[in-house]
């Protein structure tokens, strides 16, 4: 990254997932992943003498590396689903902080999926094997191997998809927000809806009063540090991912999967219109 020092991030992902969106990544993704940077290593320096601003950093670095992927997609858009609607509202607190619950939740599926939800032809006498991703030939791959260690095979992660037995495409595709749904309710206690209000609306309730007064944290700058990291984690690899090269289709696969989950949850919250 230009003028700042990356191993902040380099330690979340390793110093091949940094330089390969730098290499990869044009200047206008590439500045918002360091403007991300920024924020991160100043809100490690507020702990302990302003933790409140160390949170809205925080929050400001998720938002950034949003909006690089939002960026990448919108100069590759030939190679990915529709995504004009939410690209477009960059600005939108709630476009932004939905972004990462979705991912989240799509990344539960996917560990269900690489470790116990789907074989591999050729591998029904190899009893057990991981799937982790690897940065190889500026790209990242998911790399299977054996339980010693031993690579078996590796291939582009974008291209595989989510599928629950004989299940129609759209099917699954509900079964996803149905759980999505599901995991808000049983964990937070409140609609779709109602999360992404709140969870977009966490650090205007930090920065400003209103007529009732104001709100302090309850969790310290330390708790929400640990957080973040797992969420920057994520983000990065998924933006490494993309700038790997296009996936194998608009219309299949993990790509065009979350896209329609994410804008799903966009229409719930009634941040996009809701298509008929």
């Amino acid at each position: 990254m230009e003028a700042l020092d990356a191993t902040p991030f380099a330690e979340l992902v390793s110093a091949d997932v940094i330089d390969l969106i730098s290499d990869k990544a044009p200047s206008k993704v590439r500045w918002r992943v360091h403007k991300a940077l920024d924020h991160y290593t100043r809100a490690m320096r507020l702990e302990g003498l302003d933790e409140e601003m160390g949170a809205i950093r925080l929050i400001a670095a998720e938002e950034e590396l949003v909006v690089a992927i939002f960026e990448w997609l919108k100069i590759n858009e030939a190679h990915y689903p529709e995504h004009r609607d939410f690209a477009r509202k960059f600005k939108n607190h709630q476009v932004k902080l939905s972004f990462y619950p979705v991912l989240s939740q799509f990344r539960c599926v996917l560990v269900d999926l690489l470790t116990e939800g789907f074989s591999l032809e050729g591998l029904e006498d190899v009893i057990k094997w991981r799937s982790r991703p690897v940065v190889s030939d500026g790209k990242v791959q998911l790399l299977i191997e054996d339980e010693s260690g031993k690579e078996i095979w590796r291939h582009d992660p974008l291209s595989v998809a989510v599928s629950r037995g004989d299940d129609s495409h759209a099917v699954v595709l509900q079964a996803l927000f149905d759980d999505f749904s599901e995991l808000v309710a049983s964990q937070q206690k409140m609609s779709v809806r109602e999360f992404v209000a709140k969870r977009a609306d966490y650090r205007n309730g930090i920065l400003y009063a209103t007529d009732a007064g104001y709100l302090r944290m309850k969790e310290s700058l330390a708790e929400l540090l640990t957080i973040h990291r797992q969420t920057y984690h994520d983000l990065l690899w998924v933006l490494a991912a993309l700038v790997s090269g296009p996936p194998p289709s608009r219309e299949w696969g993990l790509v065009s999967q979350f896209v329609w989950l994410y804008r799903r949850v966009l229409e719930e919250a009634g941040v996009l219109k809701r298509e008929s």
